[in-house]
């Protein structure tokens, strides 16, 4: 290093001694060695889990027929159901059900009901529970009416799928299925659909 002046005509001597290396903090982290040299193993933490995928299951394999006990042929009950993966801070549950292949292009509603607990595993065959609300199908009957396409037809496509609402549903039991659904997939965060086929 060299001398300082500080302009009163005095020469300030050579610095003696060792300086000691400037402090720096480090920005890494020493790693144990295993007495040899080489770097000990480190307990390996695991990865967070994927969330787990929204599933529905109906009686029935997905894209396979409709159960004849749940349509208009059998019993005409709606069918047992089940679902896991319910995403985090679901505030309630809807189910619905409509037959995409009607001729205008309009799904027929034949199933709409929320108010369902999050916390609910499934749905057994033809429940309704405590404090859920219902729609009025396009059958103009309030809840379940199982498929029940024109005798000869091909076969309908029909999708049941499970909502998960960030909200309450406040309406009315017995509301149109229309104004309800519509609801439903303006407040849902996530769905999981079974599709199943059925001709008469």
């Amino acid at each position: 290093m060299a001398a300082c002046d500080t302009g009163d005509g005095k020469t300030l001597p050579e610095p003696t001694g060792t300086l000691p290396p400037p402090t720096v903090p480090s920005t890494t982290t020493e790693l144990p060695l295993d007495g040899v040299g080489t770097l000990a193993s480190l307990p390996i933490e695991p990865l967070p889990a994927e969330p787990a995928s929204f599933e529905l299951v109906a009686p029935w394999p997905d894209g396979e027929g409709v159960e004849v006990i749940n349509t208009c042929d059998g019993d005409d009950i709606s069918p047992a159901l089940s679902w896991n993966g319910v995403p985090d801070g679901t505030v309630e549950l809807a189910v619905a059900m409509v037959d995409e292949s009607v001729g205008d292009g309009t799904p027929f509603v034949h199933w709409v009901m929320a108010g369902i607990s999050p916390n609910e595993p499934g749905l057994i065959e033809g429940d309704n529970p405590a404090g859920a609300i219902r729609g009025i199908n396009f059958f103009g009957n309030v809840g379940y009416n199982g498929p029940c396409p024109p005798p000869g037809d091909p076969d309908h496509l029909y999708r049941i799928t499970v909502y998960a609402l960030n909200q309450q549903v406040e309406f009315a039991d017995a509301t149109p299925s229309e104004d309800l659904l519509g609801f439903i997939q303006a407040v849902a965060v996530a769905s999981a659909d079974v599709t199943g086929f059925f001709q008469r």
